[in-house]
């Protein structure tokens, strides 16, 4: 599978605005013979919503999902967006579009409420971590936040997931000497461990710009199974991430590390209830 990221700063609340951008790079992608390309999270609308979400919310049977639906013949798409279900009710959503029609929604999980982020003061919570099939694939979406908790990563590595999709709005912050963006360096220590210890293809796609002054790292790279981080987008500025995956990668990977072979997730469900239930 031939896959391009779009690393870029979406134009807050301008849906308009983002749906052109979004409609040029993906007939760009489509003419480059890619199979999927991906944008970050919330790509559709920016990220310091708070009062405007309502007006800039997707709903079920809107022209836009239509609009993905008919470009996803040509090529495979995963875009971030606020999504209304049921009414009243909005998740962080990421979108996967493949031949014709919305395969699969994941609803954000992890909402952070802390500092410059207020995302449990606008949205619902998702409770639920599904995979879905594309090809020969079997693959899976987290969404920021998320990634930060690896028994998340591993309940999709319990499901066998080959491809892992990470969106994010992560912005810089923090300094080391040693590391540089403290808060942008954490994405790639938790990109290779999924990729090494959980064997899965990862890509981890981040976007750009200020919102309200936040500004947003970028940084995006994919991880191949076995092998940790082998290409990276540059930090700050917008950027074209282009990879291939194969499913091979992900068989050698397990059968070089034995990861899978020897999980005892059973132990670990049995041990859980206990320390949950003491």
């Amino acid at each position: 599978m031939k896959i391009r990221a779009i690393q870029f700063s979406p134009a807050l609340g301008n849906v308009e605005k983002n749906i052109a951008f979004h409609m040029k790079k993906i007939e760009e992608a489509a003419a480059d013979k890619k199979d999927l390309i991906i944008f970050p999270e919330l790509s559709l609308t920016g990220y310091q919503l708070k009062d405007i979400l309502y007006d800039v919310s997707l709903t079920p049977g809107d022209e836009i999902i239509d609009q993905f639906e008919k470009l996803s013949r040509k090529i495979d798409i995963v875009i971030g967006a606020p999504v209304e279900e049921p009414r009243g009710v909005i998740y962080n959503c990421g979108l996967y579009f493949s031949n014709g029609k919305l395969l699969h929604r994941h609803q954000k999980t992890q909402l952070p409420n802390f500092g410059m982020f207020e995302e449990q003061m606008i949205f619902k919570a998702g409770d639920r971590y599904r995979t879905f099939t594309v090809g020969d694939f079997t693959v899976g979406i987290i969404i920021c936040r998320e990634i930060l908790f690896p028994a998340i990563a591993y309940l999709y590595y319990m499901q066998e997931v080959d491809f892992l999709i990470g969106l994010s709005n992560s912005p810089f912050r923090g300094m080391s000497r040693e590391e540089g963006f403290t808060s942008l360096k954490m994405w790639d220590r938790m990109g290779e461990v999924f990729s090494i210890h959980f064997h899965q293809h990862y890509v981890f796609v981040n976007r750009t710009g200020f919102e309200d002054g936040v500004g947003f790292g970028g940084g995006s790279f994919y991880a191949a199974p076995g092998q940790g981080i082998v290409s990276k987008a540059a930090y700050f500025d917008e950027a074209v991430l282009d990879f291939e995956i194969g499913k091979d990668a992900v068989r050698r990977a397990r059968l070089a590390h034995n990861y899978l072979r020897d999980d005892k997730p059973e132990v670990i469900l049995k041990e859980l209830e206990r320390v949950l239930n003491a």
